[in-house]
């Protein structure tokens, strides 16, 4: 036989045998019985740990007082707003249904110009201008410095779909270009430049 065949057919052999000797298996040694599909013996069960004794406090030693018990939040009759708000401390009650932080008149404020925003987009997405432009007149009402131009956006993108022309892409064009920031950039684009939805 050639040595070449031989040392091919050595090679499988050592690598099983490498496996089985020097394979991961908890500190069990391999027997020949788990390379014929045995089952594996059982490991020899380990008698449980006994408890630990419990501990006893010498007579010396103070205890623990339970902490004071703390007042429920809905105890007491809810704010003027009837919120129940989380207070300001960590060891405030907290449970569901709690509000994490006062409702004020900037989050009023806050939330009503969301609301507005969102009627607004609605009306411009089926192209609603006579409720956009009351919808632009609320918001002059509630937001009067209108520092985000959004309601100049509003009434630009109304005026493109109530009279395209020259006058109103001028218009267009001049809010594109100076209101980078603007998320109202894209709906101008598609109504007033692109005269699409």
């Amino acid at each position: 036989m050639r040595p070449s065949i031989i040392a091919a057919a050595l090679v499988p052999v050592l690598l099983i045998g490498a496996w089985v000797l020097f394979a991961p298996d908890g500190g069990r040694a391999r027997s020949v019985g788990a390379l014929n599909d045995e089952p594996p013996a059982a490991p020899a069960e380990e008698a449980p740990a006994e408890p630990a004794p419990p501990k006893v406090l010498a007579a010396s030693q103070p205890v623990a007082q339970p902490p004071p018990p703390q007042e429920k939040a809905h105890d007491h009759p809810p704010p003027d707003d009837g919120l129940w708000v989380v207070g300001p401390r960590s060891d405030d009650p907290h449970e569901p249904g709690m509000h994490p932080h006062p409702i004020t008149d900037e989050h009023r404020r806050i939330r009503a110009e969301n609301e507005l925003i969102q009627k607004l987009n609605d009306a411009m997405s089926i192209r609603d201008t006579k409720t956009m432009r009351a919808h632009v007149a609320e918001y002059r009402l509630l937001d009067p410095d209108d520092v985000d131009r959004s309601q100049l956006g509003y009434t630009v993108i109304a005026d493109c779909i109530d009279h395209p022309g020259e006058a109103s892409l001028a218009a267009a064009k001049s809010f594109y270009a100076t209101q980078g920031h603007s998320p109202l950039r894209r709906f101008v684009r598609r109504i007033c430049f692109e005269n699409r939805n």
